[in-house]
């Protein structure tokens, strides 16, 4: 038996009700008596757009709490992505010029070696100058079609390629709330007016009415503000600003210019001259947003910089301001108390990570359940390897600034100019002379293998200043043979994968919603 007898999560949301269902599916699904689960939920806070971009792992996660994958399309706009497109990144050039993908999907391997290695060792020799998610990759030919990455009779949660969700995350929490609600979690609406601290760590919430909510563990789910981990058990913050300087994000939905224009399969990010902007097309509206240094450009300027990006598509709502606080917790478990989503960590939504930190989080500290009494060293566990996950993410999100070539504003030659992590500065090195392969990775934690690192480092040109050892060793006919072989795969890809709206109309009609209309937010 754990010490955990009773768990009462303090904020909602989609970190809060995805952390409701996650621990009544692992902790008290099983229990001869149910686990007590409450879930206080504090007035709407600010998030960073209601649209999302997720990244594969929530397939996953919906699959292993038993929500069919037909709900995130009836009930939570989604639409489907193969993975990111980068705009602007190298050297802010126009989009033709000056673009690279990032899919979800790897490169296939060809006569014993990673098909990066076929395509660099034909590059060197002149042979090829397609770019290398184009000459590597399946799921890149499906960006440009707008096409689905399941076909029309892919099972739930299933397909030919890796993919992630476009969703509304205001939705999403509805979602999750009704099937925590229908399994036996308690809602407590209400303000958290005190937090009683014990020698244990929490013992009690107190509510603005008086109500007093117990627990034996708490989640902290209060986003920056941190009301439990930080504010009540003061633990401090571990800023990544020195590296990540983008502290502010607007985000407005637009709608779209005609009824049935073809829905974007993946995930737009377009570097602007203070930080960057994103779009994502879900059933009903356009999600745009811009995240942006406030030391370079201020609120005014980020809305101009949003409003003139999406042209003459009509806005559906007013721009929402937020700030950004990125890094982590210095410990997200302390005593009795978990925080997760902003409360433990926040990095800037430039790969999609918002839901994936939180997925992670709570698996691990599940694996992490100690026997009564006996938690210290699990505990210390889980933030060490936390604190790890975190500097594997600020690492990657760093290697999109400090790779480009761009240095034509103040904010591009402070971000290309800035002191590199240790561990990122090493990598770098190392990779000026070989390609990516996973033994470079000492102990990777997060979902970034050596195959998105390559996407990275490919786009943005850089690549082996003297090409690649193996290139003597494989021969250019074997490579040719490699290419040829994917292309062949993507045409087939192509031919039979459907539009993303066509596959959307294909759940009996009922999924594809009409646009939203003018000045007001479809919720």
């Amino acid at each position: 038996m754990s010490d955990i007898q009773s768990i009462v999560i303090v904020g909602g949301g989609t970190a809060g009700w995805l952390a409701a269902c996650y621990l009544q599916r692992t902790l008290g699904a099983a229990r001869h008596a149910p686990l007590p689960i409450t879930l206080v939920e504090l007035p709407a806070v600010g998030t960073l757009g209601t649209e999302e971009a997720t990244v594969p792992t929530l397939r996953g996660t919906m699959q292993a709490l038993g929500l069919p994958e037909t709900a995130l399309f009836t009930d939570a706009d989604a639409t489907l992505t193969n993975g990111i497109r980068f705009n602007g990144w190298r050297c802010g050039g126009p989009a033709p010029d000056d673009s690279y993908d990032h899919p979800f999907d790897v490169p296939m391997p060809f006569h014993g070696f990673a098909t990066t290695a076929h395509w660099l060792n034909l590059r060197q020799r002149g042979l090829t100058q397609q770019p290398m998610a184009q000459a590597c990759t399946v799921q890149t030919t499906l960006f440009d079609g707008h096409l689905s990455p399941k076909l029309m009779d892919s099972p739930d949660y299933q397909a030919p390629v890796s993919y992630g969700y476009h969703l509304d995350a205001a939705k999403l929490a509805m979602l999750l709330q009704q099937t925590a609600l229908a399994r036996g979690v308690r809602h407590v609406p209400g303000r958290v007016a005190r937090v009683q601290r014990g020698e244990a760590g929490i013992e009690s919430v107190e509510l603005s009415d008086g109500r007093r909510i117990e627990g034996s563990f708490f989640v902290d789910c209060t986003g920056s503000q941190s009301l439990l981990l930080q504010q009540a058990l003061g633990v401090p913050w571990v800023s990544y600003a020195g590296w990540l300087p983008c502290d502010r994000a607007v985000s407005m939905p637009v709608a779209y210019a005609r009824e049935h224009e073809p829905l974007r399969s993946f995930t737009t990010a377009t570097a602007q001259a203070a930080g960057w902007t994103w779009e994502m097309d879900l059933q009903s509206r356009r999600g745009t947003g811009h995240v942006y240094a406030s030391r370079f450009c201020s609120d005014d300027e980020a809305v101009h910089v949003l409003r003139q990006a999406q042209g003459t598509h009509r806005p559906l709502a007013e721009p929402r301001l937020q700030v950004l606080r990125v890094g982590h917790a210095a410990r997200v478990w302390e005593q009795n108390c978990l925080a997760l989503g902003a409360a433990g960590g926040f990095m800037e939504p430039l790969e999609s990570t918002g839901l994936y930190a939180v997925e992670w989080m709570l698996k691990l500290f599940v694996d992490h359940v100690a026997p009564a009494g006996d938690s210290s060293g699990c505990r210390a566990r889980v933030n060490r390897l936390c604190a790890d996950h975190f500097e594997e993410l600020r690492d990657f999100i760093v290697a999109h600034y400090a790779l480009s070539q761009r240095r034509d504003t103040p904010f591009w030659r402070a971000a290309t100019e800035a002191v590199l992590p240790p561990r990122l500065a090493e990598l770098l090195a190392l990779w000026d002379t070989k390609v990516p392969t996973p033994t470079d990775l000492d102990r990777r934690l997060s979902m970034f293998g050596t195959p998105d690192w390559t996407f990275i480092l490919a786009g943005l040109h850089r690549l082996p200043s003297r090409g690649i050892g193996l290139s003597g060793h494989i021969s250019p006919e074997i490579s040719l043979k490699a290419l040829a072989h994917v292309k062949g795969i993507r045409q087939q890809a192509s031919q039979q994968s459907p539009t993303m709206r066509d596959y959307l109309r294909s759940l009996q009609g009922t999924v594809v919603r009409e646009p939203a209309r003018a000045g007001r937010l479809m919720n």
